[in-house]
């Protein structure tokens, strides 16, 4: 039977480790998120002067994404849902005032017009992580990464609250999902190694999928 899922979450929250590991031990496609590095670092460097269009670059791309996963005869799996691009990243543009209210309405009719064609997921994860976590995995992945993800290098500034602000619209929008849906602490499953290799075949591994295995079966 054909499965679809979805992972939310925060900038490295383990959405991209999730996808992998399910990809690798279920035989799913993994549907990743279009990243564009210089959209990105544009928007890191002046979120005034670029939100908008980053918002339509990845409401537009992440469709895309879901509209491929669901004509396809596989199980997918991929690391956002669409609804994370309307209740999450153009409203903190929004109450930032990067945004403004004509821009946030044209994002959302968009959103409208396109959600119809696309089915909801059969399962929707949505790993939480504490801020002081996801900065140090942050630092980690620029570390390895260099000067690919330089512009997320603000976002460990003890003054900056991006993050802290995407995790208060996650708890606010996570009970308002009314889909089939799993919480989870990331931290408390070690499924990535110092180098940032994946666990694949350990225990840890195989307690979560069984985890999530079990939020699905409850599906039907």
């Amino acid at each position: 039977m054909k499965r679809t899922i979805g992972i939310m979450g925060n900038i490295s929250a383990g959405k991209t480790t999730l996808c992998k590991l399910i990809e690798k031990r279920w035989d799913y496609v993994f549907y990743p998120e279009e990243v564009d590095e210089l959209v990105l670092n544009f928007y890191y460097g002046d979120r005034r002067k670029h939100a908008y269009n980053t918002q339509v670059f990845f409401l537009s791309s992440r469709f895309r994404n879901w509209w491929h996963m669901t004509i396809s005869p596989h199980s997918g799996v991929t690391d956002r849902i669409k609804e994370e691009d309307i209740h999450i990243f153009t409203e903190k543009n929004y109450r930032d005032a990067y945004l403004s209210k004509s821009e946030k309405m044209i994002l959302a009719h968009q959103f409208d017009a396109m959600k119809h064609n696309i089915p909801e997921p059969d399962l929707v994860i949505y790993p939480h992580t504490e801020v002081d976590e996801l900065k140090k995995r942050i630092e980690s992945r620029l570390n390895r990464e260099g000067k690919v993800r330089e512009g997320e290098r603000g976002l460990l500034d003890d003054s900056d609250t991006y993050l802290s602000d995407l995790n208060k619209l996650y708890e606010e929008f996570y009970p308002q999902y009314q889909g089939n849906k799993l919480r989870i602490e990331s931290n408390e499953w070690k499924l990535v190694n110092g180098d940032g290799s994946i666990r694949y075949d350990s225990a840890e591994a195989d307690r979560l999928l069984q985890v999530i295995k079990d939020a699905l079966v409850q599906h039907g």
